[in-house]
């Protein structure tokens, strides 16, 4: 049982951390992590699709930070978090929003890269405006590359939101996950 508890001693400390520990209110601090730094990743990874769209230079100048970014393993990334911006949310959003740009972006710019390019001839005849042109031709043509490139990133938003817990929290998934590890309470970490 200290090893691998039973499902029914895992049950039953999960009832535990209900009662006695706020596991409701741990499991909301991590979902607000994860809703944020989503959000705040996905916007920006939107909006640099577009903007590497339209500026090939931008792309070229900004490709080996953001090759960097994603390469560095996350677990390197999130004690630094930590210290420059402490122990509260902030570290874990941005640390989420890190791990989320890069799937984002990338499925929005390979979608707006390929856009049917007799759509394209279309508006040039219709005369539509940039506006209109991303509203109605672009932006359509790239939703299913985008939402593909938003679902890994919400799971690796999940991951992330743990690691940053994990490397420092006082609440959260993560947290109790920790606090079950330094305890070798094994129910509470499965």
């Amino acid at each position: 049982d200290y090893l691998l508890p039973s499902p029914a001693a895992v049950m039953e400390r999960m009832v535990f951390l209900y009662k006695n520990a706020n596991l409701l209110g741990h499991v909301y601090v991590t979902l607000i992590e994860i809703f944020w730094g989503f959000l705040l990743g996905a916007l920006a990874g939107v909006a640099a699709a577009l903007l590497f769209a339209r500026f090939p230079v931008a792309e070229r100048m900004s490709t080996p930070l953001i090759l960097l970014l994603q390469t560095a393993p996350k677990i390197a990334i999130a004690p630094l978090l930590l210290l420059w911006l402490g122990l509260g949310p902030a570290p874990k959003v941005v640390l989420i929003a890190i791990v989320t740009f890069f799937p984002v972006m990338t499925g929005m710019l390979s979608g707006l890269r390929f856009v049917n390019k007799s759509y394209l001839d279309l508006a040039r005849v219709l005369k539509l405006s940039p506006l209109q042109r991303f509203l109605h031709i672009e932006l359509p043509s790239a939703l299913p590359t985008l939402f593909a490139g938003a679902t890994v990133a919400t799971t690796l938003a999940m991951t992330a939101a743990v690691i940053g817990e994990l490397m420092g929290a006082n609440e959260g998934v993560g947290y109790l996950l920790s606090s079950g590890q330094e305890n070798a309470d094994t129910a509470t970490v499965i």
